[in-house]
């Protein structure tokens, strides 16, 4: 019962924190695209391509944590592995987020981006 109730709580969760954070990187990433990449174009392809990678790479991460779930057998241990989970999964969100711009930021002083 706790197991399959921690699962739920995890899925809805980091599925929410994903598609959230995915769809305002999505619209506020392209001021910031448009800002360093002058050609409308392209910057909307790249904010595209990111927007696709990071759900797929985030809804990925989320179903195959799945698989190193513990047993718990209280509401206590629920809420400490969703927490736990959640956690994981929301550091990895910002450390994606902070790479990609790094590296954008990189190619668009490296003139790599001014097509």
């Amino acid at each position: 019962m706790y197991q399959l109730l921690s699962y739920l709580a995890y899925l809805t969760i980091s599925s929410f924190i994903t598609i959230y954070v995915g769809w305002k990187c999505y619209t506020y990433g392209f001021v910031y695209l448009s800002y360093l990449v002058k050609d409308t174009g392209l910057c909307k392809a790249i904010n595209n391509t990111l927007l696709c990678g990071y759900y797929l790479l985030n809804i990925g991460y989320i179903a195959w944590s799945l698989n190193s779930w513990q047993q718990v057998s209280g509401m206590a241990e629920t809420l400490s592995m969703v927490s736990y989970k959640v956690g994981v999964i929301t550091l990895i969100l910002c450390i994606l987020h902070y790479i990609n711009m790094t590296v954008i930021y990189i190619l668009s002083k490296k003139n790599i981006l001014h097509v």
